[in-house]
């Protein structure tokens, strides 16, 4: 890690003393601990520390859970928006690109839950997991632990 940069990734752990920071394979904040993970590889890139103000953003927002997907979009809009801030006052550049990119994985993410797996129709979430299509009317659920992979499993009624 070059220098400057590891001296800024340790001053940003250290403006927020609330906050446990521990390494890991990648950046995230578990709020029920109020630890914040990072991959600490990454810390040496403008990328890295832009990663770890985003989950600093989560925890300064306290964003604990949600309910449902709009729910965790809007969260995630609204800690790209403080992760801004907190990047122009550490001086890392932060573009709206790689902001917009990042959104946009979390709207294929929705798209992909709330696509109904019978018609195709984009559908309404019932709770956390639990998805209705106003169309055809089939009900599915999303197994959990499965953010990286959506696997669809239909309900019988």
């Amino acid at each position: 890690m070059r220098v400057g940069t590891k001296n800024r990734a340790l001053r940003i752990m250290e403006d927020f003393p609330s906050y446990t920071f521990s390494a890991d394979e990648d950046f995230y904040f578990d709020a029920a601990t109020e630890c914040i993970y990072f991959d600490e590889q990454a810390l040496h890139t403008p990328r890295g520390q832009i990663s770890l103000l985003h989950e600093i953003a989560h925890a300064e927002l306290a964003h604990f859970d949600y309910r449902t997907d709009f729910e965790l979009f809007a969260m995630e809009s609204q800690a790209w928006m403080k992760t801004r801030a907190l990047a122009q006052h550490y001086h890392i550049p932060c573009s709206d690109t790689f902001i917009q990119h990042c959104l946009a994985s979390y709207g294929k993410w929705v798209e992909a839950r709330s696509t109904c797996p019978t018609c195709t129709n984009f559908s309404l979430q019932e709770d956390k997991n639990t998805y209705r299509c106003f169309s055809c009317q089939t009900r599915w659920h999303i197994a959990e632990g499965t953010e990286a992979s959506i696997r669809r499993v239909k309900l019988d009624e």
